[in-house]
């Protein structure tokens, strides 16, 4: 039977967040009890403030090119690649202090997050993992965003991407298989991309501020401009599951079901979240039987 988990020891990453261009440093800490959740701890504000990463929490000031939590003023933007790592590793509870408002990007993946958790250590509450399940369909649409959900006895993830873009018309990704190794070989390294046409607007809204050549694949008529090769030759693709990931377990538990999802997008992944959660109910292993660990 799966257990709720936390980390066992302290560790941090210091970089650069991609929109703001902040100079940031993220503390992962072992959650005190089981049911904790993943919370993040603006340190370097008054009072410390906690904002837990549930969908209830998510603001949509920037929210169409990351994922933003807020409360009570305090807000942290651009969670998703920290959120996905952990729900791939199996992490139902973390203290996540940060020093700024938003991670560091890092290399534009999940990859580094990833492997700085993996060298805390696991522990293990002597408590059963809690699954959101789903009994009937779910479906979600939003302009040319389409997600569904249909029962499952574990999380399967059909993605799809396409771009009115001569060079990302179409790319598919199946994920059959949610588990650890499968997420940090083939979607962990997966970087963020954009389109070059698109920088001089974002960065006139104040967005993509710190982003670079070393976090982000910048895409052109004719290819890519990075010297640098891709990891894959659908990494756009991988990286929209990679990031989808993330969005979902702002769900605040893992997730069984299959989900069908047809030009995803932060803001939409939470909406599709928000109805999902409508229909989910709430299984351990315990009740489901056997053991279903992610």
């Amino acid at each position: 039977m799966a257990k709720q988990t936390t980390v066992l020891r302290e560790v941090s990453v210091e970089g650069v967040g991609l929109h703001t261009g902040n100079k940031s440093m993220v503390i992962f800490k072992p959650a005190p009890n089981a049911g904790y959740g993943i919370k993040f701890i603006r340190i370097d504000l008054p009072n410390r403030p906690e904002i837990e990463a549930v969908w209830s929490n998510t603001s949509t000031g920037m929210v169409v090119r990351g994922s933003v939590i807020e409360k009570n003023g305090a807000k942290v933007c651009t969670i998703e690649h920290i959120m996905s790592a952990c729900f791939a590793l199996g992490i139902d509870n973390l203290i996540i202090e940060i020093n700024n408002n938003e991670p560091p990007i890092l290399d534009g993946s999940a990859k580094i997050f990833a492997e700085t958790l993996l060298k805390c250590g696991v522990k293990e509450f002597d408590v059963p993992r809690e699954y959101y399940v789903l009994k009937n369909s779910v479906y979600f649409k939003s302009g040319k965003t389409k997600i569904s959900a249909y029962p499952s006895d574990k999380l399967e993830i059909e993605c799809t991407i396409g771009f009115d873009h001569p060079f990302l018309r179409f790319q598919q990704m199946f994920l059959r298989d949610f588990n650890k190794d499968f997420y940090l070989d083939n979607i962990a390294p997966a970087k963020t991309f954009c389109f070059d046409y698109e920088i001089e607007a974002l960065q006139n809204r104040k967005l993509a501020l710190g982003g670079s050549m070393n976090s982000a694949i910048v895409i052109g008529l004719n290819g890519v401009h990075n010297k640098k090769s891709l990891h894959y030759s659908d990494e756009f693709v991988r990286h929209k599951m990679l990031d989808l990931i993330g969005d979902i377990y702002l769900a605040g538990k893992p997730v069984k079901a299959k989900i069908i999802a047809d030009k995803p997008g932060h803001q939409n992944n939470i909406g599709f979240v928000k109805e999902f959660l409508k229909k989910a109910v709430i299984e351990n292993d315990e009740i489901t039987g056997g053991d279903n660990e992610q």
